[in-house]
């Protein structure tokens, strides 16, 4: 079976491993804190760095995630000419699961959506840890530089 690594340049591997690894922490640390966390993003620029988003939520209580997201893409594409990769977190809920879904995207290539399946086996406990299913990456649509798909 193909995979995006098969068709994608080490470089390339490399800025979406290191951000992808990046907002994972990030993720897991809110889960086991907050049980939840509202969307965010972390861009590399040009020269290496790592570059957090954020939305301006602190006068609603409880912001809608789509919103949130609209808001970091406008952001995140405003800037896309100073950035080479990006990332973009969500909490998601489906039917079946919840999962930290990760939109990675790279200036030089490709965009994918990784999905992390978790469950919280007791959400009232306190920094309680989080456990991971099967991590599973699929190509997607750019958002930030919009191109056809890789």
């Amino acid at each position: 079976m193909t995979t995006w690594r098969d068709t994608t340049s080490e470089h390339v591997q490399s800025d979406l491993d290191r951000l992808l690894n990046t907002v994972l922490r990030f993720a897991d640390e809110m889960l086991r804190r907050h049980g939840e966390f509202h969307p965010y993003g972390v861009a590399m620029t040009r020269d290496g760095d790592e570059q957090v988003f954020a939305a301006d939520t602190a006068e609603v209580e409880d912001p809608n995630p789509s919103e949130v997201l609209t808001s970091l893409v406008s952001g995140m594409s405003a800037e896309s000419n100073d950035l080479r990769a990006a990332a973009l977190v969500s909490d998601v809920t489906s039917e079946r699961t919840d999962a930290v879904m990760v939109h990675l995207e790279h200036a030089d290539s490709m965009a994918i959506t990784v999905l992390l399946p978790y469950r919280q086996p007791d959400a009232d406990a306190e920094d309680n840890p989080v456990e991971y299913d099967t991590m599973s990456a699929t190509p997607t649509e750019a958002l930030i530089w919009r191109r056809s798909l890789c």
